[in-house]
């Protein structure tokens, strides 16, 4: 058999037989994935958070590496506010007078509050948002130790709502916000 007919036969067949390997990989990609994911606890306090608008500054999903444990910082006029995030039930009871959580309430405070001191503002406020049972029976905000509440994960909007809004002037707010990103090693939000 001449060259110019038997290579032709023996490409075309292999050609055929790669472009067939390639559809099924592709459409194995497109099938759904039955596997069950964990959702981030950190991503449902962020959701929530991308609700607020100007003046309201967030800083989204910070690094565990980064600001003491603390995963969002909010600026707005009722002032800068860490915020960790848990995936479990919030407790109930008397307020903790336990040394321990009173200490590690304020250390994680303790570093936002190094950041936005710089610029005149000071973090007060750790709220620990919980993500359990949503507890509707109870108040959205419980104080869990000194300068530390607890908030029910699902009714953080209203928790925010209703803090005063007098503490911080929308200049103040841009400073401390600018701080916080800069600080953690984003870019600068208002350059």
């Amino acid at each position: 058999m001449p060259l110019d007919i038997l290579l032709p036969m023996i490409l075309l067949p292999l050609i055929v037989f790669i472009a067939f390997l390639w559809y099924r990989r592709a459409i194995a990609r497109l099938e759904p994935d039955t596997e069950r994911r964990e959702i981030s606890s950190g991503r449902l306090t962020s959701e929530h958070l991308r609700r607020l608008t100007p003046p309201w500054r967030v800083v989204y999903e910070i690094g565990a590496d980064r600001l003491g444990g603390v995963d969002h910082v909010v600026i707005a006029p009722p002032g800068a506010i860490a915020i960790a995030t848990v995936m479990a039930d919030r407790p109930n009871g008397e307020i903790s007078t336990e040394p321990n959580l009173v200490a590690a309430a304020a250390t994680m405070r303790g570093a936002v509050d190094d950041v936005t001191e710089r610029v005149g503002v000071h973090c007060d406020r750790l709220a620990k948002v919980f993500w359990g049972e949503p507890q509707p029976d109870q108040p959205a905000e419980r104080e869990l130790t000194h300068n530390s509440v607890g908030i029910v994960g699902q009714r953080l909007d209203e928790w925010l709502a209703g803090l005063p809004s007098d503490v911080l002037s929308p200049g103040e707010v841009d400073l401390a916000w600018r701080a916080v990103v800069t600080a953690i090693g984003r870019p600068d939000p208002l350059a």
